[in-house]
């Protein structure tokens, strides 16, 4: 990338320079997609489960019409109320990586601080299963949860869905699948930095200068809808259950949080859709954090002032839209 590299760097957060210099270098393609998988594994290798009250179960649940059983892990407190609101957690990895357990130390801070049973899905990976396998995946453990909303001990009327990166993707293109279908209501949508459009990073689309030169960069971006899409990626037939951005109506969605770091690649994208949302009536909260890159909550060991933000930030969200 020679002097590119060094363009933005003034702009990264103080605290968030260090991990710049960490990261492993990625290289995006599908020959190196085995390295790029196993390096993300890598990235919660070390994550030592604590005696923090709540309890993990993976399961097995009835997947798509034809397709196989789906995994979920689901995480509660112990002690926990009687009638809990739910989340429906996406994790990210652009689509071709990532497991339902990468994000367990997140997923225990919000059942604790929420006190609420969080169900992550372990929907199936691209290429090997490209659109529409992963959001059915998605919609599977959604209407599992509604379906045993009672024997979960989960309010029905307080579940949200929350997805990180291509899980946010995802998690926005469900809400737009279940509103569509009118079965399964969604209470509450928590975007982090998700992944909305199959256009950014193609050619002749506008890049900002600013953003997109740390973690996950422009390329790296069109990879991962190449992965989710194939050939279509880019084209005039994705249609909005496949890439949210696409979607012409955004009306009658459920209440947003979108967050987004202010150099990411996915920036421009995050705010656009915020602000359709709030175009169209859907009480939206929209945050940008100065400094932020890709994933840089999930990077700083829980050392940064603006990571620590973001985290306070979205548990806060999370409480609003469906505490009790």
């Amino acid at each position: 990338m020679g002097d590119a590299m060094q363009s933005t760097r003034h702009l990264v957060d103080p605290e968030l320079q260090p991990i710049v210099d960490a990261l492993p270098e990625m290289h995006f393609s599908a020959e190196n997609l085995p390295e790029l998988r196993a390096i993300v594994d890598q990235f919660t290798a070390g994550y030592a489960v604590p005696d923090d009250g709540i309890s993990r179960e993976d399961l097995l649940i009835a997947g798509p019409q034809g397709a196989s059983d789906v995994r979920v892990v689901t995480y509660r407190l112990d002690a926990g109320a009687a009638k809990l609101p739910a989340i429906l957690f996406i994790h990210g990895g652009g689509y071709f990586s990532g497991k339902a357990e990468h994000a367990e130390e997140w997923c225990r801070r919000v059942v604790a601080e929420v006190d609420c049973l969080l169900v992550s899905v372990d929907y199936r990976l691209a290429p090997e299963t490209k659109y529409p396998g992963p959001i059915e995946d998605c919609y599977a453990a959604l209407a599992w949860l509604h379906d045993n909303a009672e024997s979960l001990g989960v309010d029905r009327e307080r579940i949200a869905v929350q997805g990180v990166s291509a899980g946010g993707g995802l998690a926005a293109s469900l809400c737009l699948l279940a509103r569509d279908r009118g079965r399964f209501p969604i209470a509450f949508q928590l975007l982090t930095y998700p992944m909305l459009d199959d256009r950014t990073g193609r050619e002749g689309v506008e890049r900002v200068p600013t953003t997109g030169e740390f973690v996950w960069d422009y390329d790296s971006n069109a990879f991962g809808w190449d992965c989710y899409l194939g050939d279509a990626a880019g084209g005039n037939e994705v249609d909005s259950y496949a890439a949210a951005a696409r979607a012409s109506d955004l009306a009658g969605l459920p209440p947003a949080f979108v967050g987004t770091g202010a150099i990411d690649s996915l920036m421009k994208e995050n705010v656009d859709y915020a602000l359709r949302l709030i175009a169209a009536g859907v009480p939206t909260a929209l945050r940008v954090y100065p400094g932020a890159f890709h994933g840089f909550d999930n990077f700083d060991g829980g050392a940064s002032r603006v990571g620590e933000d973001f985290r306070v930030d979205q548990v806060t969200a999370l409480k609003r839209g469906i505490g009790g």
